[in-house]
């Protein structure tokens, strides 16, 4: 794995919509010690009198717990790191623990350095455990005088060998001015986008996308929104799907999907196979536990791309704007794609 740059500072954070992971702050090492409690002190020890995790948990502005990694222990093989974690006693069971580690678990897939993530959890420890459980960690047998449990770091980009998904880049101006057509500006963009592209000069609007796409290759490490241009073998960006753990659209912290299909690659199933491949993304690096679509009734290709991969019946919902949508639900799980899936596809 090579490192992603914009893993490349210190000064970093990442959230879901729920939680936020970044490094301590000044201050912090006095809080992480003082949310120390007796169940803390059962499986962690007695603690240092100077803290320094990878990252500190936050929630809606709080310090709530810690998250991290270490290399150096003996168990660990090649390109493995020992994660641990813990959520202060206030704020335990609401499923901070888990969104946390699969967030620094995305951290990890950004550094590029690692390729394995492992746990070493006291078998009588059954909160530990489900926390690693549905953070994807399999059971591996025993090392460190604990349950050794392992996950491979997900890869950044996916592939089902027919489309892929990765991050956007300002290369794809070209392909991303050819796809704004009546299509896309109907079903896709907000009210008042398309007069304000109408009243820009074609440079401007050259100009205005390719910002666009800077933005969303920047925002891509930090969440809560992720944004991918869709590939084939034989063409690059022939379809766009993003993931947005902060939408109005769906819960906090649950995933709603878009996608858009440009217009010379319609009809030929590219769509339906990239929002698998972000589904996979969503269970991989995210605590999402649900996927919705949002959709017009009057869009019968989106919905019949929504039906395709959600197995499910929409509901009807009336948005933001007063208008009467379809709202398709789909469970998300670490198993999505099939065992094997967040071995990495490059």
């Amino acid at each position: 794995m090579s490192p992603d740059p914009l893993a490349s500072t210190d000064s970093w954070s990442i959230t879901d919509g729920v939680v936020a992971i970044q490094p301590p702050r000044p201050g912090d090492g006095a809080r992480l010690i003082a949310g120390r409690d007796a169940e803390w002190a059962r499986w962690m020890g007695p603690g240092g009198d100077d803290p320094r995790p990878t990252a500190c948990i936050h929630v809606a502005g709080q310090l709530v717990g810690w998250v991290d990694y270490a290399r150096g222990h003996p168990w660990l093989g090649p390109g493995e790191v020992n994660v641990g974690y813990t959520v202060f006693a206030a704020h335990r069971g609401r499923g901070y623990a888990t969104r946390a580690v699969k967030l620094l678990v995305h951290r990890l897939a950004l550094e590029g350095e690692h390729s394995r993530a492992s746990v070493v959890i006291h078998p009588d420890n059954l909160a530990s455990i489900r926390v690693a459980q549905r953070s994807g960690f399999e059971a591996r047998g025993q090392a460190g005088g604990g349950d050794y449990r392992v996950r491979p770091v997900p890869p950044l980009r996916y592939t089902d060998g027919v489309v892929s998904i990765r991050r956007l880049s300002p290369r794809d101006l070209e392909a991303d001015l050819e796809a704004k057509d009546e299509a896309q500006i109907r079903w896709m963009w907000e009210p008042g986008e398309r007069e304000q592209w109408a009243a820009m000069r074609p440079a401007e609007q050259r100009e205005h996308a390719r910002r666009g796409l800077e933005a969303r290759r920047d925002a891509f490490g930090s969440g809560p929104k992720w944004c991918f241009a869709v590939d084939t073998q034989a063409h690059a960006y022939v379809a766009y799907v993003d993931c947005d753990l902060a939408s109005p659209n769906a819960p906090a912290g649950e995933a709603n999907l878009a996608y858009s299909c440009h217009p010379a690659h319609r009809g030929r199933g590219h769509v339906k196979r990239a929002v698998r491949l972000l589904l996979r993304f969503v269970a991989e690096h995210t605590g999402a536990r649900q996927a919705h679509v949002v959709l017009d009734p009057n869009n019968a290709a989106s919905e019949r791309v929504a039906r395709a991969v959600t197995n499910a019946e929409p509901q009807t919902f009336v948005n933001a704007h007063g208008q009467t949508w379809l709202r398709f639900v789909c469970p998300v799980d670490v198993g999505q794609g099939g065992r094997g899936s967040f071995w990495p596809t490059r």
